[in-house]
């Protein structure tokens, strides 16, 4: 393998483990104001934190938002449309040249943007309803001609059972997991296993977990340490090329990361808990729980009907553009100390390149780990 393909096979790595390590790709748009309606300004710029044209060059209409807001905003638009980087920005030999406007469909997308930008803002209320997506559904070109033959409609049966309620859902999992006692008991945990990143390659990996926002993370490439670490609100990637502060994208990442380890986080009174249907996750029925988190993430999670294990987790993160989802998947529970741990969490982003598979081979609990680890 070449120096080139190792370090990016690492930043994969490091990307789908908790973070993601945001490239200089940007749109050239018009002006700020457009983005009032979108709810832009957002804790725009979370304090402190570096506006996209304070960051990048050549911005114009993605004003005002933060920085951090840009890769996953050009994840959403390419697995829109299905295409790469390359069918907007220009590059020269190895090098990305995203301030350039030398391409055409990157003027497009400007229009279309700025397109859905309007109507959202004059039509919807500024909520983010017409997006990239509505249309295009991963074609460069949408489809303006229904396809044939059409499927006939069926008047859909209504369900006759009746609807689970949040708690019975949750007790049910609790229950599957070991009970609340057991739960409690696992405090701390240490989980050691592999992390295969999306070409297929494994890289030994090394967590220390306290609470949901306290942990620490070490992945290892020959010679070549990661590590990433969470405290509280700050966090810190350290590498070979790169020991820096988390910007608040990737915080939110490695703290998404923390909650998909930590066996109970739903809490009673399950606040802003909801029951969100039935759907299949593979061949098993699964009940459904909706949520709303504080910072106004969507989350959907995936209960076994028949086990009451959790088999899914989807969080979905809202950009000025359209929807950013996460989805974990949990597999292979196995019993450890008295409470059902899946051995194997497949992560699943827009962009495949961060998409992961965790499979751990050895999890202990109550570990004594110590506080400075999580340090700086």
């Amino acid at each position: 393998m070449t120096n080139r393909a190792t370090r990016r096979v690492v930043s994969s790595v490091v990307l789908l483990i908790a973070i993601s390590i945001f490239a200089s790709i940007m749109f050239n748009e018009k002006a700020s104001a457009s983005w009032a309606g979108a709810k832009v300004e957002q804790d725009n710029a979370q304090v402190g934190e570096q506006t996209m044209e304070q960051k990048f060059k050549n911005i114009q209409v993605l004003k005002g938002l933060p920085a951090a807001q840009l890769r996953p905003m050009m994840n959403y638009m390419s697995a829109s449309l299905g295409v790469t980087c390359a069918a907007c920005h220009v590059k020269t030999g190895d090098e990305w040249e995203f301030d350039k406007d030398d391409k055409k469909n990157k003027q497009t997308a400007r229009k279309m943007i700025q397109m859905t930008l309007d109507l959202n803002k004059n039509q919807f209320e500024g909520k983010v309803e017409i997006t990239c997506y509505t249309c295009h559904q991963g074609l460069g070109h949408p489809a303006s001609v229904p396809p044939l033959p059409r499927a006939m409609q069926r008047e859909q049966a209504r369900p006759t059972q009746a609807f689970p309620t949040p708690q019975q859902i949750l007790a049910q999992y609790t229950q599957a997991i070991g009970g609340k006692v057991a739960v409690e008991k696992a405090k701390t945990r240490l989980l050691k296993g592999v992390s295969v990143a999306a070409n297929g390659q494994s890289f030994p990996l090394e967590i220390q977990f306290e609470s949901a926002d306290k942990v620490a993370l070490n992945v290892e490439l020959g010679q070549t340490p990661t590590t990433q670490k969470l405290n509280g609100a700050a966090g810190w990637l350290k590498s070979s090329r790169d020991d820096r502060a988390m910007d608040s994208v990737e915080i939110l990442k490695i703290k998404s990361l923390a909650w998909s380890l930590e066996p109970l986080q739903l809490k009673e009174p399950y606040p802003r808990l909801t029951f969100g249907g039935w759907e299949k996750v593979g061949d098993r029925d699964c009940n459904i729980l909706r949520m709303a988190l504080p910072d106004k993430r969507r989350v959907r999670f995936y209960f076994d009907k028949e086990t009451g294990l959790l088999l899914r987790r989807v969080i979905q993160t809202d950009t000025p553009i359209g929807t950013d989802p996460e989805q974990i998947d949990y597999e292979d529970y196995r019993d450890v100390d008295g409470v059902k741990v899946a051995f194997t969490i497949k992560t699943s982003y827009l962009d495949t390149n961060y998409s992961s598979l965790r499979k751990f081979t050895e999890i202990r609990h109550g570990v004594k780990i110590e506080s400075s680890i999580f340090n700086k």
